[in-house]
């Protein structure tokens, strides 16, 4: 049922009232706030038409009323008008993530810490596991004669180390053999493409040296294995303690996140620029009384993660998304040009 534009104002007044207040809203505190000439009388008549819409709800008999899921999300999708972020925000978001340090990887989770400081909500940050991306370059860095540590880089600019010990020495002929090999056999080759077929072929391609090298391959597989995988971080979680309406849930909220598959089912599902999943659409009962706002970040014009806030469902909706929307694009610019630098690095010692 389409709503008349006098619920709408009505709707929309009672989102931002219970948004700033957090107190049920009642028909005296509606006519306050409101300049429709209408009688406590008829305001209260047009709420419990709303409420049986479903955009509201009477939290106790005597109470007013507070806006439903459903009553966000249409204030959310027409009524609000959202306020873009001004220049001093903009100055604070860029600040934030351009002293982020240069690595993609660690930006990403620095990222997380200045967006849940901005805005004094805790963030989440998820990155997207990408199969299709490629192996760029395979790095040997002898560490002892029996030690090195093997670095694994992406062509979306992830990249991963793992300290590895061997059996017998490594000697110069068995360090060159395993490069040439990764050279040819591995590098730009596709992550999806660590299967048990391509460790075979790198043993046989191996020949007298597969068994020595067993070690350094089978912890390449392992990084490559890490690297498809999706992941999820949770930045200044004590945040959650500071609401009145999560304090019985903030612990279990935790540890939902720690378990990470319920957070990531849903910001999989997440496909606009940014989205909002209110918990009371969700299966889920810990996140019953709380939200996300989430935006995906891109590399170039390749989805990467995605980054955002979850707190109480009482949020300012208005402020938020718009900067949320915009600290993603700014995050994914800085992702870009990183790894362009990087990639300029590389040609540079390529040209040496």
């Amino acid at each position: 049922m389409e709503l008349s534009p006098r619920k709408k104002q009505i709707l929309a007044a009672i989102v931002k009232t219970y948004i700033e207040t957090g107190e049920p809203v009642g028909s005296k505190a509606l006519s306050q706030v409101l300049d429709l000439g209408l009688s406590p009388a008829t305001l209260r008549n047009e709420m419990s038409e709303l409420s049986e819409l479903g955009y509201l709800e009477q939290p106790h008999t005597s109470a007013g009323r507070v806006p439903t899921s459903a009553g966000y999300r249409l204030y959310i999708q027409e009524l609000m008008k959202p306020a873009e972020p001004d220049e001093k925000t903009k100055a604070a978001i860029d600040d934030a993530l351009e002293n982020s340090v240069s690595d993609p990887e660690q930006m990403v989770s620095t990222a997380g810490q200045a967006l849940a400081d901005l805005t004094g909500l805790p963030a989440l940050s998820a990155t997207v596991a990408n199969e299709t991306a490629s192996v760029r370059r395979v790095e040997v860095i002898p560490m002892g004669r029996r030690s090195l540590l093997l670095v694994l880089i992406t062509s979306d600019g992830v990249a991963r180390s793992r300290l590895c010990r061997t059996e017998r020495p490594l000697t110069t002929g068995l360090l060159e053999r395993f490069t040439r090999l990764t050279a040819k056999e591995v590098e730009g080759k596709e992550l999806s493409a660590f299967q048990p077929a391509l460790l075979q072929t790198l043993v046989a391609e191996a020949g007298e040296y597969g068994f020595a090298l067993m070690p350094l391959l089978a912890a390449l597989f392992h990084m490559a294995d890490e690297i498809c995988a999706s992941k999820l971080s949770l930045k200044g979680e004590s945040n959650l303690f500071s609401f009145s309406e999560l304090e019985k849930e903030a612990r279990q909220l935790i540890d939902l996140i720690s378990r990470r598959d319920a957070i990531l089912s849903l910001l999989a599902g997440i496909h606009g620029p940014v989205e909002v999943v209110f918990g009371g659409d969700t299966p889920i009962a810990a996140l019953r009384p709380s939200s996300l706002v989430v935006a995906r970040y891109k590399l170039g014009d390749k989805e990467l993660g995605r980054i955002g806030v979850i707190g109480p469902t009482r949020m300012a909706y208005e402020q938020l998304i718009p900067s949320i929307e915009y600290f993603a694009a700014k995050l994914g610019s800085l992702l870009t040009q990183a790894m362009e630098d990087m990639e300029d690095d590389e040609f540079g010692r390529d040209g040496e």
